[in-house]
């Protein structure tokens, strides 16, 4: 029995000294360690060896660079770019300075889609490059603030063919955004989709400082009728310095829309310049609406457009319309309302200065002018040959005319409709070539009082009167002379 004992003790020790021999040994400590190792992104990936090397020089042709280790990140996830995970979850982080190439993340000419790659590429810099080439997109991406999106103009085309929207903002319209460039891209739209609202299709949220300049778009070949560009300022929104500048666009609706139809009464976009852009076959070429301020609109080629060429709708203020020229195919080549949401009820009005001056047609444009609600003009300099009339109504008072020369086919090349206070110097007023002309301007309406003609050359066509005043209209005309230089009475 004693014996027996002793065994099982014995045993028992074995037993325990045989599990303390099997334990398996602690592990031993990642160690970090200055060095430089050369691997592919893929090496990179499954790597899981020690010591761990500080930096990592990557070989993969066009995604070549550093990455150096980051000790305290232990969440960022890969995005082949600049973040590249180890199997252990060891982050390495590229080196570098200045603009990041789309390529690194996987934006390829190859890919069906670039959208979910140029999205991560645009999700993690502040600074991207399209390198030259051309790209397929479906589905779209969602900026943020801080980023520059550039391409060499011209080099860089995305297609689109089954979504018209390439670049959107954040689906929570509560995130403003600020600080955006895009730059050099070109995209050819053909998807056969109902449409939304276009190309870069910016509605909800807060925008500031957002440019947009040496881009191109053509929507030909696509299905429905939507824009190029879409900033919509919604309730409780405000959108400032805004510039399209320097693009090349052809857009079945709008190639360039910015309004602010939800602040009633409150000028929540300020700050609106478009300039230097080629705008062609759309519905509208520009159209800035709703209650705004300090809008320039410079240097324009706009052409045919089938109802406006440049629109400044409802209730906008502090406008300036200069050295744009028109040509084709035009309702109104230029318009000062449309929409009637301003603040007086009666379809705003463009207060505290509206400057038109240095505009002009190339060859004689069809369509003509309508200013209704043109506020206090300053309307110099403009040389128009058109179809159409130059057409002041209503809340459009008080203007200076001076030193254009506008050339119609209408019956009457100027009527100021219910327009009062309105004064025209030094003009050369023409529409010699109308059939039947009435007057070659026309006070019309009992509100369209003291209007004054004074030392302007005035061309009438066959019959009517060089000017006129009917329904209660008046014209104070003095030192007029007609097309031989001789004084009208």
């Amino acid at each position: 029995m004693k014996n027996s004992k002793i065994l099982q003790i014995g045993l028992f020790v074995s037993v325990i000294s045989i599990l303390a021999y099997c334990k398996p040994a602690d592990p031993v400590p990642e160690t970090v360690v200055q060095r430089e190792d050369t691997m592919s992104i893929a090496q990179v990936r499954l790597f899981h060896e020690n010591p761990i090397p500080s930096r990592i020089r990557v070989t993969d042709a066009g995604r070549e660079g550093i990455f150096t280790l980051d000790e305290a990140d232990m969440s960022s996830p890969d995005n082949m770019g600049t973040i590249l995970v180890t199997t252990k979850g060891h982050r390495y982080k590229r080196t570098y300075s200045g603009s990041a190439n789309a390529y690194w993340f996987g934006v390829d000419v190859a890919d069906t889609d670039i959208g979910p790659e140029l999205q991560a590429a645009v999700t993690a810099v502040s600074d991207l490059t399209i390198p030259d080439g051309t790209y397929t997109q479906t589905t779209p991406v969602h900026l943020k603030s801080n980023i520059a999106i550039r391409a060499n103009p011209g080099k860089v085309t995305i297609k689109l063919p089954k979504s018209y929207i390439s670049l959107v903002n954040p689906d929570d319209p509560k995130i403003p955004l600020s600080d955006i460039l895009i730059d050099g891209l070109s995209w050819i739209v053909s998807s056969q989709e109902k449409g939304t609202y276009g190309t870069i299709y910016l509605d909800g949220p807060s925008i500031t400082n957002l440019t947009i300049q040496n881009c191109t778009g053509n929507d030909a070949a696509a299905k429905d009728s939507t824009n190029w560009l879409t900033v919509k300022i919604q309730a409780n929104r405000t959108g400032s310095n805004i510039v399209v500048r320097n693009n090349t666009v052809q857009a079945k609706r709008m190639a360039c829309e910015i309004f602010n139809h939800d602040n009633y009464n409150v000028y929540a976009g300020k700050n609106i310049t478009v300039s230097s852009n080629n705008f062609s076959n759309c519905r509208f070429g520009i159209s800035l609406s709703g209650p705004l301020e300090q809008i320039t609109v410079s240097s324009n080629y706009i052409k045919n457009c089938s109802l406006f060429g440049i629109e400044i709708a409802g209730a906008a203020q502090n406008v300036s319309i200069t050295n744009n020229k028109f040509e084709g195919i035009f309702d109104k080549f230029l318009t000062g309302s449309n929409d009637g949401s301003g603040p007086d009820q009666n379809g705003g009005t463009i207060t505290g200065g509206m400057v038109v001056t240095g505009n002009g047609t190339v060859g004689t444009v069809t369509g003509g002018v309508q200013f209704f609600n043109g506020g206090a003009i300053q309307f110099t300099k403009n040389n128009f040959s058109m179809t159409g009339m130059l057409e002041l109504a209503h809340s459009t008072a008080g203007g200076l005319f001076n030193e254009n020369v506008i050339e119609s086919a209408a019956n009457k090349a100027i009527i100021c409709d219910n327009s009062p206070n309105n004064t025209f110097t030094n003009n050369t007023i023409s529409n010699k070539t109308s059939p039947g002309n009435q007057a070659t301007l026309m006070a019309y309406g009992s509100k369209a009082t003291n209007n004054v003609l004074m030392n302007n050359k005035l061309i009438q066509g066959n019959g009517g009167k060089p000017y006129d005043a009917v329904l209660g209209g008046s014209v104070k005309a003095s030192m007029n002379y007609d097309e031989s230089g001789n004084l009208l009475p």
